[in-house]
């Protein structure tokens, strides 16, 4: 993979009515990076994560991913940089209970891989978070921690250069934490970029960099 920046985000912010939940935030992730989001309850982590993702519009600033403006680009392009180049865990795990792990893994179909291939990354992935075996188990039936894990091999599978990823160790065991701290630096040591809002201290410990969110000022 190259040395080009992955993410840039400058001058970011965002209003809920009255009330600035951040404001002039720059984030910059290169290949390799970990970063930290910190910031109290109701401060607007997922919110920043959702921005830098595409999903949801800053209220000021721009988010470029691999040099595109990911709200000023058309919805195509948009769509094929979420297929392609970012990859989501989110807090709800994102996994359709009615099917199999293998099922909600193959919903990941990268460009230009077969079948076989996604059969074979997998496999591989469920290796890693501590899943091997579990491809045609029901989702339903696995704890939440191991649905969270489901998320972090989904990503595995996907390969993107660029993870965000919330809060993706809560309420999970200190096995099941280091599994998918494993998991996420699969992604950063093959040369992508990691974007977690975390407050786990061994994921803060983990990553490099820190964006800290303090509470703003009521917007005039």
């Amino acid at each position: 993979m190259t040395n080009e920046v992955l993410l840039r985000a400058d001058g970011l912010g965002y209003d809920v009515a009255t009330r600035t939940l951040w404001n002039d935030l720059h984030v910059v992730a290169e290949p390799h990076a970990a970063i930290a989001v910190r910031g109290v309850s109701g401060q607007g982590k997922t919110t920043l994560l959702r921005c830098l993702g595409g999903l949801e519009r800053p209220t000021r600033g721009i988010v470029r991913v691999l040099g595109n403006d990911m709200h000023a680009a058309a919805r195509r392009e948009q769509r094929r940089l979420r297929r392609d180049v970012v990859g989501f865990v989110t807090q709800d795990h994102a996994v359709v209970p009615e099917w199999s792990v293998r099922q909600n893994l193959r919903v990941v179909r990268p460009r230009g891989v077969t079948s076989q291939e996604l059969d074979v990354r997998i496999a591989a992935a469920l290796e890693v978070v501590g899943l091997g075996g579990r491809q045609r188990m029901r989702s339903g039936l696995l704890s939440g921690g191991e649905q969270q894990r489901v998320a972090v091999a989904r990503v595995l599978v996907q390969q993107p250069r660029l993870v965000l990823a919330d809060e993706p160790t809560a309420s999970l065991d200190d096995v099941s934490a280091a599994r998918v701290r494993d998991g996420l630096d699969l992604i950063r040591e093959s040369g992508g970029a990691v974007v977690v809002a975390t407050h786990d201290p061994e994921l803060l410990a983990w990553c490099a960099t820190e964006v800290d969110l303090v509470p703003q000022t009521v917007v005039s």
